[in-house]
């Protein structure tokens, strides 16, 4: 077949999203305080755009710029913009700048004012004294006051004493505080900052066989459980480097586990399907084992807390020996526990701390935990060849210990928040409030409109309005007069969207408006967008990282969409008032006998609700509630 080049004329349907649509869809996903950041941002950018000092103001304005719109509507005089501004505005009312003739004839003839020519030339003279009046009062009286002291005494007169909070040191920075007063000297305080800045949250030194690997400077592109797009580069950039651009070519549409393998295949030299059989942890291990040049089945055998000294050892050039001389040095830092290398170790080292001298403890921390963690005291005791009255006094003991160190001295910052919409019963009626803050002071700045009309009506006088009003500076200020009008125009579609959708979801939830959260009904994000007549997506973006204050509390707007279980009576009971259910039966329950799975979901039955026991399993976990046998309270 012959390779020729034609032309084609070919008709298509494209919807093209213009600034204006993203920045609409933009607004809807921000929430309130988000909108407030937004709106300052965009103040410092543009001049027309101003918060009104009051009501009052607002309401003004808001009627001045309605007989503007007005009087463009029945006069509309475009001669003073340019064409391209014309083809560039949204609509005709929105490209023109205000022409207020025809507004100011209306109010000469009714009140007997001014004319039209005298109000043109009023403005004109306003805008000249305000730009003879507009100087830079810091320099003209400069030396009065130096700019620190007002910005001292203003500051005094507004701050307040609550809004100055302590710093506080987290656990990297307390424990890098304790190295530099320690004893540790040269090359151990670099092992003893390695060790602290290996530290997770919960100031634990990892062990498992990926970290080590990335401790040696794998990349930790290998290991990643949740790959992205630039995961998946990376890992083609590094097959390119050890088997040529061939093999970088022929991965370009492999998965995420077949590069891996790839790459792990040329690591060890050895097939890509050798790799594809072995675990993440076996691939992990084998690399250890390369860089450590020992047998792959050795380093499988060891203990993760020994091969970790090795692996940092390797890392700083030292020895295993001297890792573990810093190790037991920076297990005496405060908080106890921390740099621990499992759990046992942890517990061990605050029980050491403590004084406890009870030889069943530690033997149990070193041998028996995850039995002891299932409550399995007969058979500790059996192991132990002890009375399981012991195992229950060691339970009690290392119960009060800490099991996460880091935790202790990391303070997580408060989570404010500030509800988009408020629900209140007035009258014995449900209103509904927008949180508008300073978008509902949002408004054209007048004095830069004025100065634009005036600008406008000049160049219309002089006959020349292309070549007069096509400046830079006129450009510049028909510009930022139309992004203004359509911010403002989209935060107001902003407002009607979001009162709609949650007077909307209100309405299909009164009766948990009415009588709590175990009346929630199951809903969609369809059953919305069918009544309010909106794309889904348009209520996905609406009810995202919003909250609604009701009477019954704060609640973001996605706790309302659940989905259902059929009950006797025929309805659908909201998943979220199941487990609120399931939340209040496993808090009235007895202690010594927990309620297992299968009874709640006996008793949701008589209750009329349909579930299995695999369910209400489910649902248990997902309210992070342990099963009914660790649950038991142990006399």
């Amino acid at each position: 077949m012959a390779i020729s080049l034609h032309q084609q004329m070919r008709q298509t349907q494209k919807l093209i999203m213009t600034p204006q649509m993203q920045q609409s869809i933009q607004l809807l996903q921000l929430n309130s305080m988000e909108l407030e950041q937004m709106i300052s941002q965009e103040m410092m950018e543009n001049p027309f755009l101003e918060l009104s000092d009051d009501e009052e103001n607002l309401q003004s304005s808001n009627e001045e710029r309605d007989q503007a719109d007005a009087g463009a509507d029945d006069s509309p005089d475009d001669s003073g913009l340019s064409e391209q501004a014309k083809a560039e505005s949204p609509t005709a009312n929105d490209s023109v700048l205000p022409d207020e003739r025809e507004d100011t004839r209306q109010k000469g003839e009714e009140t007997g004012d001014a004319t039209p020519d005298e109000t043109g030339k009023d403005a004109a003279e306003d805008f000249e004294k305000f730009e003879k009046n507009d100087v830079d009062w810091d320099s003209e009286y400069g030396d009065s006051d130096t700019s620190a002291y007002r910005a001292t005494r203003e500051d005094s007169e507004e701050s307040d004493f609550t809004t100055y909070t302590a710093l506080n040191e987290s656990l990297y920075d307390s424990l890098m505080r304790q190295v530099r007063l320690s004893v540790l000297a040269g090359d151990e305080i670099e092992i003893a900052e390695f060790i602290v800045g290996n530290l997770n949250e919960d100031g634990f030194l990892d062990c498992s066989p990926e970290n080590q690997a990335m401790i040696m400077l794998y990349p930790p592109e290998l290991f990643t459980t949740k790959p992205t797009t630039q995961t998946s580069e990376r890992l083609r950039g590094m097959l390119k480097k050890l088997r040529g651009s061939e093999a970088a070519v022929y991965a370009v549409e492999l998965k995420h586990r077949q590069l891996v393998a790839m790459v792990v295949g040329a690591l060890l030299k050895i097939t890509p399907d050798e790799a594809m059989t072995m675990s993440r942890r076996e691939q992990a291990l084998a690399l250890v084992a390369r860089k450590l040049k020992k047998p792959a089945e050795e380093v499988a055998e060891a203990r993760p807390e020994d091969l970790v000294l090795e692996t940092v050892a390797w890392r700083m050039k030292s020895d295993a020996q001297t890792v573990f001389d810093v190790l037991e040095v920076v297990h005496d830092f405060e908080p106890t526990g921390v740099a621990a290398r499992n759990l046992g170790e942890c517990l061990r080292l605050q029980a050491e701390e403590r004084g406890i001298r009870d030889r069943v403890l530690y033997e149990i921390l070193e041998n028996h935990l995850p039995n002891l963690q299932q409550k399995r005291f007969r058979e500790i005791a059996q192991a132990l060849d002890v009375p399981e009255s012991r195992v229950q006094d060691a339970f009690h003991t290392i119960a009060r210990l800490d099991p996460r160190p880091g935790r202790s001295t990391t303070k997580d910052s408060p989570r404010y928040i500030k509800p988009d919409v408020f629900v209140k019963k007035m009258d014995g009626r449900y209103m509904y409030f927008l949180s508008e803050g300073d978008a509902g002071r949002l408004r054209i700045a007048s004095n830069y409109r004025r100065m634009a009309s005036r600008n406008a009506r000049e160049a219309a006088q002089n006959g020349n309005g292309s070549n007069a009003y096509e400046t830079g500076q006129a450009q510049y200020a028909n510009e930022k007069y139309k992004n203004a009008v359509w911010l403002i125009k989209n935060i107001e579609k902003r407002k009607s969207t979001v009162l709609r959708v949650t007077e909307a979801i209100m309405e299909y939830q009164m009766e948990f408006l009415e009588k709590g959260v175990e009346h929630l009904r199951p809903l969609t994000l369809r059953n919305i967008a069918e009544v309010v007549g909106m794309h889904e997506s348009t209520i996905a973006r609406v009810t995202t990282k919003k909250y609604v204050e009701t009477p019954r509390g704060i609640f973001e707007l996605k706790y309302f969409f659940s989905s259902g279980l059929e009950t006797d009576s025929g309805n659908d009971a909201s998943s979220r008032s199941i487990k609120e259910i399931i939340t209040q039966m496993i808090e009235l329950e007895n202690p010594r006998r927990p309620l297992s799975d299968q009874k709640i979901a006996d008793m949701l039955k008589d209750r009329g609700i349909q579930i299995a026991r695999r369910t209400v399993a489910k649902y248990r976990e997902q309210l992070k509630i342990l099963p009914a046998k660790l649950r038991k309270e142990v006399s």
